[in-house]
């Protein structure tokens, strides 16, 4: 399943007081997440993407995704098994004269279907390390 969210961060808007947003999704694996900024940014727009407490997007806790007229892909495999099935959008603008439209992306794989894969790319990406490559 594909999710898609176009989300306004006012202009200025502070991290002490950022824009959130509950992007919510059904059970199943987070497989992938694009975050995608409008030209003009110059990496002012920032944005983080958690599950309850844990950060997914950036991984390092406390740190911002940035852009300018580029896409942020992240491939990654989070189990979202229980409730609440939502991830938690936080954005700021610190700087900005003008609003910026945001757009998150989030593709959301059947447990059954995203495991097995998976465990094949962890397979392949061992094999990538014994020869070397």
């Amino acid at each position: 399943m594909f999710y898609a969210w176009d989300i306004i961060i006012p202009k200025d808007t502070s991290e002490d007081e950022p824009v959130t947003q509950m992007l919510k999704l059904t059970r199943g694996v987070i497989t992938g997440v694009w975050v995608k900024f409008p030209a003009g940014c110059k990496g002012l727009v920032k944005v983080r993407l958690l599950h309850q407490e844990a950060q997914l997007v950036p991984l390092s806790r406390g740190e911002w995704v940035t852009g300018d007229g580029e896409t942020i892909p992240t491939e990654t495999y989070y189990e979202l098994d229980r409730a609440p099935f939502a991830l938690k959008f936080v954005g700021c603008s610190p700087g900005t004269y003008y609003p910026h439209k945001v757009t998150v992306r989030v593709q959301l794989t059947p447990a059954e279907v995203a495991t097995p894969w998976q465990v094949l790319r962890d397979f392949v990406n061992i094999i990538k390390k014994l020869i070397g490559l």
